[in-house]
């Protein structure tokens, strides 16, 4: 018994230097945006990490990974689970590989149930452990403010606007060196894809586990609980940038990781600006339900490909760069001059 307490005990030691460690890499002094108070730090306690000698930043990087295995074994559970109930012989694995590629529904439940129980109620639970005592739905900004409304309207604008810059980005991605079981990987994960969003009333099936279950639950993770751990380590253009790229890179697709960061860094900003986390989730669900509705209209969609040799109709997707640009320019000159605002709606 003292051993194991021993043992435990030198796993914390090393865990809070690790913390340490990377926080002295990471921590500089980049330029930050105005900053308004919160509740998440006006007291003299602290969080737990912080009492213990955690840094948040690296804590929130470490549930990352921790989430996407527990997503994957979650994942693994539930759908052997249903396999049971869908197969003559449950000790035939070809069998039972062979109904969850077949079966639509049950892919998309057992994607819906990491979702719900690892990201989204996993981040709240670990969120106890960064946030100060009561401040937990502050810190994850779970909040509708006065102008969180306007911010939405924004947050819809700015989605639609970068579809030519995630075409752009998607196109560049292809001259980026992909090694083979990567690009095979990936290739099947985009015929499952394809052939889910192929399937017959697919719409609001679709619609409800890809559009608004990830938009809820990666929402609450990735800008609430990973970008406000960033944010309080290293400072917001950190936690923007590598909130973003920690976001492309979970989804496993490295032929998309530069368009699917973007957008992270996309989100992450408009969740800072407006405070919220309302309009994020509302801009999440826009650019997957767009995408579901627009291969259910297109079907011929689902079979087109960007790569190097992809003709882009560029008298497009330059104006329409540029577009984006402006907007997020005169979306951040309103957030400037908002400032007193912003400072006045903080919950106390």
């Amino acid at each position: 018994m003292p051993k194991k307490k021993s043992n435990a005990l030198v796993s914390f030691v090393y865990l809070k230097e690790l913390a340490h460690w990377v926080d002295s890499l990471l921590l500089t002094s980049s330029p930050v945006m105005i900053e308004y108070p919160t509740t998440i730090s006006n007291t003299s306690n602290g969080s737990w990490y912080e009492r213990h000698g955690f840094n948040l930043g690296v804590m929130a990087i470490i549930w990352v990974f921790l989430a996407l295995i527990a997503f994957n074994v979650m994942a693994g559970l539930v759908g052997v689970i249903a396999a049971q109930f869908l197969v003559d012989d449950p000790t035939n694995v070809d069998a039972i590989m062979q109904v969850l590629s077949e079966q639509t529904t049950v892919f998309f439940w057992i994607n819906t149930a990491g979702q719900i129980t690892v990201f989204a109620l996993g981040s709240l639970l670990v969120t106890r452990l960064a946030a100060e005592p009561g401040a937990r739905r502050h810190f994850l900004r779970l909040q509708i403010n006065s102008d969180t409304h306007k911010y939405i309207l924004w947050a819809i604008v700015l989605t639609a606007a970068a579809y030519p810059m995630v075409i752009f980005l998607g196109w560049l991605n292809a001259f980026l060196p992909v090694p083979g079981w990567m690009a095979e990987m990936q290739q099947s994960m985009d015929e499952m894809i394809a052939k889910l969003l192929g399937s017959e009333n697919i719409l609001w099936m679709g619609l409800f586990h890809i559009g608004l279950i990830p938009s809820i639950c990666e929402e609450i993770m990735y800008r609430g609980y990973v970008q406000r751990s960033l944010e309080k380590s290293w400072g917001i253009w950190t936690a923007i940038i590598v909130s973003g790229l920690i976001f492309g890179a979970y989804h496993l697709q490295i032929t998309r990781i530069l368009p699917l960061a973007a957008l992270g860094m996309l989100f992450a900003y408009i969740t800072y600006v407006s405070n919220s986390l309302i309009p994020a989730m509302v801009a999440h669900l826009v650019n997957n339900g767009g995408q579901i509705i627009l291969s259910t209209i297109y079907p011929e969609i689902l079979d087109q490909e960007l790569n190097a040799d992809t003709d882009l109709p560029w008298v497009l997707i330059l104006p329409g760069v540029v577009i984006l640009i402006s907007l997020i320019s005169i979306f951040h000159k309103r957030y400037l001059a908002n400032i007193p605002s912003q400072l006045a709606n903080t919950p106390e």
